[in-house]
């Protein structure tokens, strides 16, 4: 990483006007801060997003049963569709420290419009109140509601996938290896858009510039620190809880993995995307030039935004067409 000479110009803009909370690091003093501010901006964009007509939302409540935690699914589903739909467990970034479901609503009713499918946004709790394995088991537990219940909420249990956003990505890779070991539930695929899958955060910088905007190192490590809790640090760190440390990545489900190249998370993504391929799991990785962490999200009109959500319809078109390719 030698250069941000080369950012989207749709971020650059946004960049210069973020307030400065916005550009400082996440840290165990300002958390609270960021967690209320992140949701007063999320508030914000959801006055300004449009309603998608068509679309109905259920809540769903599913039990965990590591310590009977009451973990809400939010089901956004067509109107009016007898047949049983392809599902999309849906997992949203934040670090493991911030975000919520109902921020990445839109975004899931946009896909479950698009696609005519069932998106289920999981509510898993946050870091450090709720260190590993909480928020997987959360992720896990509402997937084993989804598979449990497809008759009830007229779904195909063969057109089952997950999608995850930075953490989020993080956890759906963590939850394919505990899916796969634990349950053997049939998942059709899996998306990972930026995902933050290396506690030891050590593939560095190649050059001078180490300063990653939107998620930096600082940010970065508060997260690995606040998830793993007394494990961060440890030799044996779980591939559940770190999917980079998996030895045996085979018989996951088809992937497709986006990061941009000013992402701090451009090289490990890139070498777990090598370790699928490796390991015989049919993946499509995509790195976008200009792209620094949630660039799609940020500049979703940039052309490598656009892109980008075309990628992840197409996959998603794809598997749910053909889900046992």
């Amino acid at each position: 990483m030698s250069t941000t000479k080369h950012l989207i110009n749709e971020i650059k803009n946004i960049i210069d006007h973020l307030p400065d909370l916005m550009k400082e690091p996440i840290t165990a003093d300002n958390l609270i801060e960021k967690r209320e501010v992140y949701g007063l901006i999320a508030a914000e964009m959801a006055k300004d997003q449009p309603t998608i007509d068509g679309i109905k939302t259920l809540e769903l409540k599913a039990i965990n049963p590591q310590d009977n935690f009451e973990v809400s699914l939010f089901l956004h589903r067509p109107n009016g569709v007898d047949t049983s739909l392809p599902c999309l467990l849906w997992i949203h970034g934040g670090g493991y420290i911030i975000g919520s479901a109902e921020s990445d609503g839109f975004m899931a009713q946009q896909i479950a419009k698009s696609l005519n499918c069932a998106v289920a946004v999981v509510d898993y709790r946050l870091a450090p109140e709720n260190p590993y394995p909480l928020p997987l088991q959360d992720c896990y537990t509402g997937l084993n509601y989804i598979f449990d219940n497809t008759e009830s909420l007229n779904l195909d249990a063969q057109k089952i996938a997950v999608l995850g956003i930075s953490a989020g990505a993080g956890l759906a890779a963590g939850l394919t290896l505990l899916n796969r070991d634990q349950s053997g539930n049939n998942l059709c695929g899996q998306v990972l858009l930026y995902p933050m899958l290396d506690d030891t955060n050590i593939l560095s910088a190649e050059g001078p510039d180490d300063n990653f905007i939107i998620w930096p190192r600082e940010s970065n490590l508060f997260g690995w620190q606040s998830y793993l809790g007394k494990l961060f640090g440890a030799a044996d760190v779980p591939s559940y809880a770190a999917a980079a440390r998996s030895e045996n990545l085979a018989g996951l489900p088809k992937a497709l993995v986006i990061v941009g190249d000013l992402d701090l998370f451009v090289q490990e993504d890139i070498r777990y995307a090598l370790g699928l391929i490796n390991a015989g799991v049919p993946t499509s990785l995509h790195v976008y030039a200009g792209g620094c962490h949630s660039f799609d999200k940020i500049a979703p009109d940039s052309l490598p935004g656009e892109r980008s959500a075309q990628e992840v319809e197409i996959f998603l078109s794809e598997i749910f067409s053909n889900p046992s390719l």
